[in-house]
């Protein structure tokens, strides 16, 4: 249970720390393919998608997800994991207060592995249909972090949750 919370916890300071960076440019992946979704239809029926897809806010969660999560990935490996098509992975070493990482990036799933304890790695993955983020723990997945309408609702270990409003 230990090992769980800690885990947990470090899922947690990853997406916050995430967050922390979200000012980083990167090349908006998520956006760009709603974008191109939309761009499939042409006249009036282009423009009522257009307004369909900012009402439903697709648009706007997908800004979110590459503002807080893919672009700040990208920034730290050089990868977005949602440009990235099925199949393909990136690898990128790392090193944290002392310890060495390795950071596996394939699409909708980011593994950090510390080489210097081997077996302890942490596993994140997106799930496009929830909107969500879930790490994988040792009692199967824990959603971490999910994106609703016009908020981002991060999960703590306690059960409780941590709102940031999206609404302009």
């Amino acid at each position: 249970m230990n090992r769980i919370i800690k885990l947990t916890s470090i899922a947690m300071l990853v997406i916050l720390f995430t967050i922390g960076l979200s000012g980083c440019f990167g090349n908006f992946a998520a956006t760009r393919k709603v974008y191109n979704f939309n761009q499939e239809y042409s006249g009036w029926t282009g423009q009522i998608m257009f307004w369909v897809l900012n009402w439903v806010p697709i648009y706007s969660a997908a800004m979110v997800l590459d503002l807080y999560i893919f672009n700040t990935v990208e920034f730290w490996t050089g990868t977005n994991p949602i440009a990235m098509n099925s199949g393909e992975e990136v690898i990128k070493y790392a090193s944290q207060d002392g310890k060495d990482l390795k950071i596996t990036i394939r699409q909708n799933q980011v593994i950090v592995e510390d080489l210097d304890n081997p077996g302890q790695e942490m596993e994140l993955s997106y799930k496009p249909m929830e909107k969500s983020w879930y790490y994988h723990g040792s009692e199967g997945l824990v959603k971490i972090a999910t994106i609703n309408d016009d908020q981002a609702i991060f999960h703590r270990p306690n059960g409780k949750t941590v709102n940031l409003s999206l609404a302009h």
